[in-house]
């Protein structure tokens, strides 16, 4: 059971209401993490502006790659279930998803390999080194590199919001 209860449209502050209406018609539902972090409407305006900053200059496909697997890291089913639904629209295969550890890594080609060891790096302890980013570097340009680094911080933050307040799926 969450520890708070996600908000109605009509039981949310007045700051939160056109961003909640913004995020119906974008997911076409309201969903959980948006819906409790309603609550305090500076935090999902926050929260929303990065999520659609991310959608610019990085490919789809990377960044969902590295969304996914920092919230499969941290055991976040939650965003592990949108995220997957966004990677597979953005071309990732079932079979990537479901094998993202480092036995697999034959299925993914070498862009996609270093997102995901810049995703597992940024996760596990909040570095990257620099050969990594290096790699990345190669077909990110400075841009690009920043919206990863976003997406890799936006997922742990989602995550751990979820884990802190309970969140469930609808």
């Amino acid at each position: 059971m969450s520890y708070v209860d996600p908000l109605q449209l009509d039981e949310a502050p007045e700051d939160s209401k056109p961003l909640l209406k913004s995020i119906e018609k974008k997911f076409g539902q309201s969903l959980n993490l948006f819906s409790t972090l309603a609550h305090q409407p500076d935090v999902l305006g926050g929260v929303t502006q990065i999520n659609d900053g991310l959608q610019n200059d990085l490919p789809a496909k990377f960044r969902e790659l590295a969304y996914y697997k920092a919230s499969q890291l941290n055991s976040c089913d939650y965003c592990s279930h949108y995220h997957r639904q966004a990677a597979l629209k953005a071309g990732l295969s079932e079979e990537q998803l479901d094998s993202m550890n480092a036995d697999a890594l034959d299925l993914f080609d070498e862009q996609e390999r270093a997102v995901l060891q810049y995703a597992d790096q940024l996760t596990q302890t909040a570095n990257v080194d620099s050969n990594v980013v290096e790699k990345v570097k190669t077909f990110l340009d400075d841009r690009q590199l920043v919206t990863l680094a976003a997406a890799v911080a936006l997922a742990n933050f989602t995550n751990r919001v979820n884990h802190g307040l309970a969140i469930e799926l609808p």
